[in-house]
């Protein structure tokens, strides 16, 4: 019998293992046909590769199958219906706006309404009423998904992309403002929104893809094109590839920003590095085909972030400065070396930088939350005051006016959006709201420090019913991520309310490989350093054990994207430690980057595969490749979309065949497939909902739950 029982609606006696609760059948064995690699001398097996071109005939009634059985046991939990209906009531009722920015004298608002599906893009021209520019579900006659949207300077356009949900395969269209019509522009393949509007508002420069989509060439040899409104046949390219000031290879993405204040260009090279390589140039000479180019770094100047201010560029680097630094040089002739360094009071990490007006918005970390600081062009370094401690996202700039546009998030507190005037000064909008009938009085957030095994202090945030912890050990949900640098600092969820009320309690934990402490943390989990990601995972949720927060019979573990590598490795060196997992659309196969479409940012992970080195690098962090046949692995819950561009689906497949073939636990191992989903972006309230509420379900069941009832 199970070590794990539930008690099933209706019975009062019976405690079922869960291979009854999920019924006599269960899903389909995967077929195995072996291929096994040479990587410079080491023999690598892959029993599942036929999963990997999406066009066997083998695939779609496989996954079918998997996502019937899935969908068929969550179906039979108790209390799992109540749960998503407590979600939805929530989710519905909450007002959420995502970006906010102001062109010209029109305010645009990104606008997700109550009892919406998706988000609308509004416009709010000077004192006038909200009106809805463009409604993805209608726009185009059947339902988009809104990827990305740019305004013109001047507020009369609005570049949009729009794409079937899930995929993030943008199409870009411009939508006049004053009378909401789709102009005849449509130019596919423009994933990711990179559109820089000329400043007179006649056109825009656009990164454009040219490989075949949903293959491994899709984003190589991308190109920069110069669109003008209204004119006639095809946007000539504004920098080939071949006369870039830098030579390009196949998997650079050339980028072209253009100041709206300056005669000036900027071009940057990106690899899927935080750092870019950055040069200048005069506008007009750019679009008269004959730049000439002023460097500014290359990747070893380790640029994150680069802005004109006035005559000069504003340049964040954390070159020889693993908590980031400012360096101010002038355009007409820029120089590192001699640039004018800008430091802030106690060298906390700086995280983002946005000029606004003469001065520049700075969004700093300082422990478990973000600062903010006005620097003026003198370099003199203001801290403004926030109204709650939390998370500071820097939304957008109005470079004509000085404004600037802000959200602020807690753990317990919802997003909102804030004006910034030209002098500093926040100013709430009062954009969104809660869900009726939220009160933050009943729940609690502590963030907490473990000690990792190597003596690194770890934080980590338990966020649960407040006096939940005084009740002893219950079901807790750890979460972490620790990749490209990434920090995660507060952020609420609707959805986790009614999994607090039905006694759960949620956990992040700041692993390295994140950018909580700067370039020093990131690197520390990064590549050859990996492990220190998911080691520091592990020694978190054994810290929760210690401190009774939770037990291993009770504890779940999420990993999402990036953190299925956290997810999976942990598993693989403790199964014992978590009674159950979560593959939430995650990378569990690296070494098969060759493989995907998103194949661009594999030097965050060692690669690209080129040696013995490498591929140990990327082998020692590769979950698929270490599941042990024989192992007692927890109860595996493996979540993707079909439509997934980031992560492809047979990370997840892969995965979910090799865990049950491997597993000898007795435990189920399913696999959660959205037909018409992708990584998450483009998914409708409902879509999102439904997830997760069987990922909260598959927690509280695994930790033994008899029924999902909140308190009374």
């Amino acid at each position: 019998m199970n070590r794990k029982l539930l008690v099933l609606a209706g019975s009062l006696a019976a405690l079922l293992p869960h291979s009854v609760l999920a019924g006599e059948t269960s899903p389909p064995t995967a077929p195995v046909e072996v291929v096994t690699d040479d990587y410079y001398g080491t023999k690598v097996d892959d029993p599942y590769r036929w999963m990997e071109s999406g066009k066997d005939p083998r695939w779609m009634p496989w996954l079918k199958a998997q996502a019937d059985h899935t969908a068929a046991v969550m179906a039979k939990l108790p209390g799992r219906d109540g749960l998503f209906k407590s979600i939805q009531a929530l989710s519905g009722e909450q007002v959420s706006v995502g970006m906010v920015r102001k062109a010209g004298q029109t305010l645009f608002i990104i606008r997700r309404d109550r009892g919406a599906e998706d988000p609308k893009l509004y416009v709010r021209i000077g004192k006038m009423a909200d009106r809805v520019l463009l409604d993805p579900a209608t726009i185009l006659g059947a339902p988009q998904a809104l990827d990305w949207w740019v305004p013109s300077p001047d507020g009369r356009y609005v570049a949009v992309g729009l794409s079937k949900r899930g995929t993030e395969a943008s199409v870009l269209y411009v939508v006049e403002v004053p009378s909401g019509k789709l102009l005849a522009t449509k130019i596919p393949a423009t994933d990711f929104g990179q559109v820089s509007w000329l400043p007179d508002s006649s056109g825009f420069a656009y990164l454009q893809l040219v490989g075949e989509q949903g293959t491994p060439t899709y984003y190589a040899n991308n190109v920069t094109k110069l669109h003008t409104l209204g004119a006639a046949g095809p946007d000539p390219v504004l920098i080939p590839r071949d006369q870039a000031p830098v030579k390009l290879s196949p998997n650079d993405f050339a980028i072209v920003d253009f100041d709206v204040e300056t005669d000036t260009a900027l071009f940057a090279v990106a690899d899927g590095r935080r750092e870019f390589k950055l040069y200048l140039t005069s506008r007009a000479a750019l679009l008269a085909g004959k730049p000439e180019w002023r460097r500014v770094g290359d990747f070893e100047a380790q640029i994150e972030g680069a802005e004109v201010l006035g005559n000069d560029l504003w340049i964040k680097t954390t070159r020889d400065a693993p908590n980031g630094k400012i360096l101010v040089t002038p355009l007409a002739k820029p120089d590192l070396a001699t640039a004018r360094e800008i430091k802030l009071p106690g060298n906390p990490v700086i995280e983002r930088m946005l000029i606004q007006g003469n001065a520049a918005l700075v969004s700093t970390i300082e422990g478990s939350q973000n600062g903010l600081w006005r620097v003026s062009a003198d370099g003199r370094a203001t801290r403004l005051a926030l109204p709650f401690a939390g998370s500071v996202n820097l939304l957008s700039k109005n470079e004509r006016t000085g404004e600037a546009f802000i959200g602020l998030v807690g753990w317990l507190t919802p997003n909102d959006i804030y004006h910034v005037t030209p002098d500093g000064a926040l100013h709430r909008m009062n954009l969104t709201s809660s869900p009726e009938g939220y009160d933050p009085s009943r729940y609690e957030a502590r963030t907490l420090m473990a000690t990792a095994r190597d003596g690194t202090r770890v934080p980590y945030t338990v966020i649960s019913r407040k006096g939940r912890a005084a009740q002893g050990p219950g079901p807790l949900l750890i979460e972490a991520y620790g990749a490209y640098g990434s920090s995660y600092l507060p952020f609420f969820q609707t959805t986790l309310l009614p999994f607090f009320d039905r006694g759960g309690s949620y956990v992040f934990a700041n692993v390295r490989g994140g950018g909580e402490f700067g370039r020093d943390w990131h690197y520390g989990g990064k590549a050859q350093t990996k492990a220190n990601t998911w080691n520091d995972a592990i020694d978190v949720a054994e810290t929760l054990v210690r401190d009774k927060l939770t037990t291993p019979q009770q504890m779940s573990i999420i990993g999402t994207s990036a953190g299925g590598v956290m997810v999976g490795q942990a598993v693989n060196a403790r199964p014992d430690l978590f009674t159950g997992a979560i593959a939430n659309v995650g990378f569990m196969n690296p070494v098969r980057y060759v493989s995907e479409q998103n194949n661009a940012d594999i030097p965050e992970w060692g690669g690209p595969i080129t040696d013995a080195a490498t591929f140990k690098t990327m082998f020692d962090l590769d979950p698929y490749q270490h599941i042990k046949p024989g192992t007692k692995y927890p109860a595996t819950l493996v979540v993707s979309g079909l439509n997934d561009p980031r992560a492809a689906t047979f990370h997840s497949a892969k995965y979910t065949a090799r865990l049950a073939a491997a597993t000898t636990s007795g435990e189920p191992v399913m696999l959660r497939i959205d037909f018409g989903a992708g990584h998450g972006m483009g998914s409708t309230r409902s879509q999102r909902d439904a997830m997760w509420a069987d990922i909260y379900s598959f927690v509280l069941w695994q930790a033994g739950v008899k029924e999902f009832q909140p308190p009374r």
